[in-house]
């Protein structure tokens, strides 16, 4: 090991200040630890988002998913193509509307989920023990009220 990954990260003064940077960096850092987490499940990250979606608020249309993800539909057809073959998502003909379909989890993906639910919230602990509950709760608040402020204005 070197001295160099010794010295503990410091944030240049210069981006301390950029909302941007500190948004995304924290972004990449829970990424990246759910990732490494979500590996015996095989799941990514935005299969992660997409089951949690389908299991609260299914069934419903691959249009509806891509809105509430907000995921463009060629992807969301290419991810959920990826979790049917997986048996972990069921698309079926939506019956007040022909051209669309109908998605919910199934049993099996119902089973994966819990257990990656169970592996993201350890990692979510670990990233957030810097912060009291009650910071944690402040600063959800008002990342729910920056993004609700920018989704619903543009």
């Amino acid at each position: 090991m070197d001295n160099e990954s010794l010295v503990p990260y410091t944030i240049p003064a210069v981006l301390s200040e950029s909302p941007g940077f500190l948004l995304n960096r924290a972004a990449r850092i829970i990424r990246d630890m759910n990732t490494e987490a979500l590996k015996p499940t095989g799941l990514s990250v935005r299969d992660l988002g997409l089951l949690r979606i389908i299991a609260a608020e299914g069934p419903l249309s691959q249009q509806a998913l891509s809105d509430k993800h907000k995921t463009d539909r060629t992807t969301i057809v290419e991810v959920i193509d990826d979790l049917e073959r997986r048996q972990l998502v069921l698309r079926s003909q939506n019956i007040q509307d022909r051209r669309s379909h109908s998605l919910t989890v199934t049993p099996r993906g119902a089973k994966l989920l819990a257990a990656a639910n169970r592996l993201t919230s350890k990692k979510k602990k670990e990233f957030l023990s810097a912060l009291g509950e009650g910071e944690w709760q402040t600063l959800r608040e008002l990342l729910v009220r920056l993004i609700t402020f920018h989704e619903t204005s543009s």
